[in-house]
């Protein structure tokens, strides 16, 4: 894909109300961009450098975007260089108005606060959005289990979703708090919303006692030092899991290494429920394209037998 085309590709989703990645260079589609991914936070323009490359076409682009800025609702066009220490933000374009501060967003008319150059995550991981509108259409008159909820976008989604109950649970303190942040900006009909900020191997009895649940997500982190391994754990805790789970119940497993196929979840499943069904894959937003999608984000549908 030639310079002008990624041009193309971002100003043909532009102007948007809502935030969403707009060039998943990583996927190895667009070739000369494999360490590039650019989101949309209206109005901030949103670029993520990952190691040190030539920028040309780069800057060429974000210089063309940036002449017709207005046009294309952009305010702010921010590059976060990952590579370089303490992951610094260069303005662009614009201000640094909103580098630092809380900022409300939308996706698929649910609201979300992030923080642009805080952290190295803004607070929404917009590859996981039909994730969350897949929730969103099936969480209704369901009591759900969110692990590893991070700022709880996937529990709030159930929640907007006509679920009866959401526990969200995340060992960070600040994902939980900004979780109930979160479903504070949003007018969701179900009421019983919990949210835990501990080690989830900690809380197995209490999230039993909670229980039984009819939908269990789980969005691990692939590696967290001391505290999870997909590889080491992600089976471990499944089978702890086990019993607090309703028959019929639906699993809605995650695995975002490139390292791990689909058949590892697969398998993991097989063993931990011999008798659970696979319904599906949940597709990839298009941008999500790779060149292996077998590298690709995997959230994977399985359901429990009756």
């Amino acid at each position: 894909m030639e310079n002008n085309s990624v041009f193309n590709l971002i100003v043909e989703s532009l102007p948007s109300s809502q935030a969403k990645r707009l060039v998943h260079g990583r996927g190895g589609v667009i070739k000369g961009w494999e360490q590039i991914n650019i989101e949309v936070y209206p109005p901030v323009l949103w670029v993520m450098v990952y190691q040190s490359l030539d920028e040309t076409d780069l800057l060429k682009t974000l210089n063309e975007i940036a002449s017709q800025a207005q046009g294309l609702g952009i305010e702010a066009i921010y590059i976060q260089r990952r590579f370089q220490k303490d992951d610094p933000v260069e303005v662009f374009y614009g201000s640094d108005a909103f580098i630092g501060i809380d900022h409300r967003i939308i996706e698929d008319n649910l609201s979300y606060w992030v923080n642009l150059g805080r952290n190295q995550n803004t607070g929404l991981f917009l590859d996981m959005s039909e994730g969350r509108a897949w929730v969103k259409a099936n969480a209704q008159n369901k009591h759900v289990l969110n692990l590893f909820s991070y700022t709880c976008s996937l529990g709030i989604t159930a929640a907007a979703g006509y679920a009866s109950s959401v526990v969200n649970i995340d060992m960070a303190k600040g994902a939980i708090k900004r979780g109930q942040q979160n479903l504070a900006l949003n007018d969701v009909p179900c009421v019983s919303n919990t949210f835990i900020a501990q080690d989830i191997f900690k809380m197995i009895k209490k999230l039993t006692q909670k229980g039984p649940y009819d939908l269990l997500i789980a969005d691990p982190p692939s590696f967290q030092s001391k505290a999870f391994d997909v590889r080491r754990d992600y089976e471990k805790l499944l089978t702890k899991l086990k019993p607090s789970l309703a028959p019929n119940a639906q699993l809605m497993l995650c695995l975002n290494s490139p390292a791990l196929t689909p058949d590892f979840l697969h398998e993991l499943v097989e063993r931990v429920f011999p008798q659970a069904q696979f319904i599906t894959r949940i597709k990839n937003p298009p941008v999500l394209a790779d060149q292996n999608e077998e590298h690709s984000l995997k959230v994977m549908l399985y359901q429990l037998p009756a």
